[in-house]
């Protein structure tokens, strides 16, 4: 080899190696391609929930027909571009559309499609529509907008980014200060802005922030107990903790095997919350009406079980545990079971569940915790929802959907003036003011209790969840116009065809579930109604969404009683009903304003709302110098006692069982309520 050629050859080589270099993907790189890749796929959890729980935007119909459909200005005729609905906004629709028609694009790689793309951006950047909501300005659209240009990719335009960069961006930063799920929103979408940037420094900010929200404690989000709050104290399984795990999971998945993978604690975090937290709200397939949320819309409790078993899912690729994220009514048939009590005392939620035979739960509220909101037109009739409402369920279909044709001053479980109008304006400012508000839990059997004092009604309510059966406890029922005041047993749907409603001298049975009153003086009084109402009465945006069906509704009278007992015990017979109603398995021993109390064999349920006796027999005797709720069961030589302090507030708790003290220390600091284990 001449001079000349190995001179050459060697210039040729510095060149193929810089050309190398020069094409080396960085792991920030890699991770965009990754989220391009699940975004333009059909992953679930690559899709912001907020309109997949909805029917705003079709996500499981064809792209093909919003390409069909949009003009050649850009947009939509069946969209209201002027409405300004603070939760279903039509601006953010033409977003998420543009989303689908981008999946479709990159199946097609039609050019066309290409173009309605580029002319539905062009439209809706010439408007810069704004929403009187602020989180449609500040999150929907920059999450919507961005993921756009993450999707295109290359494809994008000058004008495009440009509105990206001065526009968005700048509206994303406006929020100030978030917490909970606002600020993991705001960091996925300062994620997708520095992966569009190619800005190494952002990304790893904006991955930092969102772990630092995974944590537990009483600040918003993840709470010490496996709930989820938002908005101050305020159950939100169903709304932004559904959403919550949606995000991090996206980013979690991105992130794995990479220098920006989360820490495992905090993925550890998000694992427990799921195993310990959310799918306990899911039974038959669909969330708990009560857990969701103010959300409440056609389809919403199934929707949500859906969207749960889309994330569990993705969760068995990362922990092999998979019985942890097994969820009763979906997917294929499993040998995982769950089964027992589970008791939210951070929020006051307290559910029984055995997986495939029932569930039933029953939610509450006080001073820790606020009841569920109504705002941006939804859950227009609320204002009972968190007030002891029950339900009830064996077959999953119970309450299906029949939230339009609730009578909403009269929910399973409450005890409420029928004559106050749930949407009056005095309602929805009222709450519980109480300070008795708690629960008690071994896991296995629980109780949730508190003193209910609203709008001049004022009752000591107690559920008693034991031998696969809750007791109903009421006393000290007192209100300015008691004859309009009643106890709800039930109220959920009748059929008229397979339905049977078959009753005795103090029992009633009804589809798979028995209900028992000991006390034959109960004034208990039954309705079936056919109803007919408008969805929109619940939820504005789903305004001319018809609903009617048959609902049936027991309920008790106390215009001349001030207390009441009853006992429902679900995936149970006719037969076994009639004769269980003589030989009931749980006693009532007490039921008054000073204590509430049930006992089956050794086991005992107590509730103390003042310091006091609960006398088991002329000889045993359970006894406390402060309100409380106890668990006792006593045995050969030995006793097992839980306890917890509804009021929050106590430091050292005395029991004396059969004239034996024992002192508890109660949980302190961040555990204010909890249960401990005494023996």
């Amino acid at each position: 080899m001449n001079k000349l050629s190995a001179l050459f050859l060697f210039f040729t080589c510095i060149i193929s190696f810089n050309s190398h270099a020069l094409q080396t993907v960085t792991p920030l790189q890699d991770i965009r391609r990754e989220c391009r890749r699940l975004l333009l796929s059909d992953t679930a959890y690559a899709t912001e929930q907020s309109f997949r729980l909805t029917d705003d935007v079709k996500y499981n119909s064809d792209a093909a027909g919003y390409f069909k459909s949009l003009t050649t200005d850009g947009n939509w005729k069946d969209l209201n571009y002027t409405n300004d609905s603070p939760s279903a906004w039509p601006p953010a629709w033409h977003m998420y559309r543009i989303m689908l028609l981008c999946r479709e694009w990159n199946k097609t790689q039609n050019p066309q499609q290409l173009a309605a793309i580029h002319r539905a951006l062009a439209y809706f950047i010439k408007n810069d529509f704004k929403c009187s909501n602020w989180w449609q300005n500040q999150i929907n659209i920059p999450y919507t907008y961005s993921s756009v240009m993450l999707m295109l990719d290359k494809e994008t335009n000058t004008a495009e980014i440009a509105y990206l960069n001065n526009v968005q961006v700048v509206r994303e930063q406006q929020q100030k200060n978030p917490t909970g799920q606002n600020k993991i929103w705001q960091k996925d979408i300062e994620a997708r802005i520095a992966l569009l940037h190619d800005d190494q420094s952002a990304f790893t900010a904006a991955i930092n922030s969102m772990q630092s929200v995974i944590t537990k404690s009483t600040a918003e989000g993840i709470q010490p107990d496996n709930s989820f709050q938002q908005h101050g104290a305020m159950l939100q399984f169903g709304n932004y903790g559904l959403h919550f795990v949606n995000s991090l999971l996206f980013w979690i998945k991105l992130t794995a095997n990479t220098s920006y993978a989360f820490d495992k604690d905090k993925q550890q975090i998000i694992f427990d919350y799921c195993a310990n937290g959310l799918r306990w709200t899911i039974y038959k397939g669909a969330m708990d009406i009560t857990a969701v949320g103010r959300q409440l819309r056609p389809n919403f409790t199934a929707k949500r079980g859906a969207n749960l078993y889309d994330d569990f899912n993705l969760i068995k690729s990362f922990d092999n545990n998979l019985c942890n994220y097994f969820l009763d009514g979906i997917g294929p048939a499993s040998t995982c079971t769950l089964a027992g009590n589970k008791g939210f005392w951070r929020s006051d939620y307290m559910v029984q569940l055995q997986s495939g035979q029932y569930m039933m739960s029953v939610k509450t509220h006080g001073p820790f915790v606020k009841r569920v909101e109504s705002i941006n037109g939804e859950n227009l009739k609320g204002a009972y929802l968190n007030d002891g409402v029950t339900i009830i369920q064996k077959n999953g279909n119970e309450y299906k959907n029949i939230a339009p044709l609730w009578r909403w001053n009269m929910l399973p479980g409450t005890t409420t003036d029928t004559t106050m109008e749930v949407t009056d304006a005095k309602v929805t400012a009222s709450k519980n003011e109480s300070a008795f508000v708690g629960q008690v839990s071994d896991g296995t059997i629980g109780a949730s209790a508190m003193i209910y004092s609203r709008l001049g009604v004022t009752a000591y309510k107690s559920y008693f969840f034991i031998n696969d059966m809750m007791v109903a406890l009421g006393a000290g029922i007192t209100a300015p116009n008691k004859a309009s005041v009643v106890t709800t047993v039930n109220q959920r749907y009748y059929n008229f065809k397979t339905g049977k409603h078959l009753k005795g001298e103090n029992w009633v049975w009804h589809e798979g579930t028995g209900y028992f009153f000991p006390d034959r003086t109960t004034e208990l009084k039954t309705v079936i109604q056919k109803r007919k109402a408008d969805w929109g009465s619940i939820d504005k945006a789903s305004t001319g969404i018809m609903a009617a069906d048959s609902v049936i509704t027991w309920y008790i009278g106390h215009n001349n009683s001030d207390k009441y007992v009853y006992m429902v015990k679900p995936n149970f017979g006719v037969v076994d009903t009639r004769k269980l109603a003589y030989h009931l398995p749980v006693k009532v021993i007490a039921n008054s304003t000073s204590a509430q109390a049930v006992q089956s064999g050794n086991t005992i349920i107590a509730v103390f709302y003042k310091p006091g006796v609960v006398y088991l027999s002329e000889s045993q005797r359970i006894q406390t110098d402060q309100p409380c709720m106890l668990i006792c069961k006593t045995g050969t030589g030995s006793s097992e006692i839980w306890a917890s302090d509804p009021s929050r507030k106590l430091q050292m708790l005395n029991i004396i069982i059969n004239k034996k003290a024992i002192p508890v220390q109660l949980p302190q600091g961040d555990m204010l309520g909890s249960v401990i284990k005494v023996l």
